[in-house]
């Protein structure tokens, strides 16, 4: 690992500690999780989610292992923005809870985990049946875990217009919290691409 990395990663860890990088929660970085294995997560980018709901995502979870699974909602728990500066795609921001990586260098690698203090007391789960699979499309509006914020004020990359985002789900109960079949693994979507930011702003059509 580069000097520049391990900088890098250890001032993404300040901050995310700091509660700076997370739009959705300020708190530490919890215990982790490995990658689940049997079970994956996938999403795709949507110009209309719903109609009159504007931009968002379809996601779809499959659960290939022979015992149904329970997640505790939002699904995904957390979203990783990237920009791409010339050939190479580096982080930019992350928002919601739950997902971000131990070590950047390791895709496939460990997770760190939100895990409540308390128990929750109104949780919500999303169920995907043994061998079985779950797909539902979910508007950027209704839920900041993945609200379409790539960049801020201070920290542009020059020249960047196009960017990708990594969603994840890595939750880990409080020992209170008695659910029968809940995940305790994390999943990590495949970069999903987005339509590209104008440099310029659009020029006026003649009248």
């Amino acid at each position: 690992m580069t000097r520049l990395l391990r900088i890098t990663l250890l001032l993404l860890l300040l901050l995310w500690d700091a509660g700076l990088v997370s739009a959705g929660s300020a708190h530490r970085p919890g215990p982790a999780v490995l990658p689940c294995a049997g079970i994956t997560l996938t999403a795709s980018y949507l110009a209309e989610a719903a109609p009159g709901a504007g931009p968002g995502f379809i996601f779809r979870i499959d659960n290939s292992t022979p015992r149904p699974i329970r997640l505790e909602q939002p699904v995904p728990s957390s979203a990783h923005w990237y920009a791409r500066v010339g050939q190479r795609w580096l982080w930019r921001a992350s928002a919601g809870r739950g997902g971000a990586l131990v070590d950047a260098e390791r895709e496939h690698g460990p997770m760190f985990a939100w895990q409540p203090a308390q128990p929750p007391v109104h949780a919500a789960y999303l169920t995907v049946p043994a061998r079985g699979s779950k797909e539902w499309a979910e508007p950027m509006r209704d839920n900041p875990a993945i609200a379409y914020r790539p960049s801020c004020a201070r920290c542009d990359y020059p020249g960047e217009r196009e960017y990708q985002a990594v969603f994840a789900y890595a939750y880990l109960p409080n020992p209170a919290e008695a659910v029968p079949g809940l995940l305790r693994c994390g999943l990590r979507s495949a970069p999903v691409p987005m339509p590209p930011v104008a440099l310029d702003p659009p020029i006026p059509a003649a009248h």
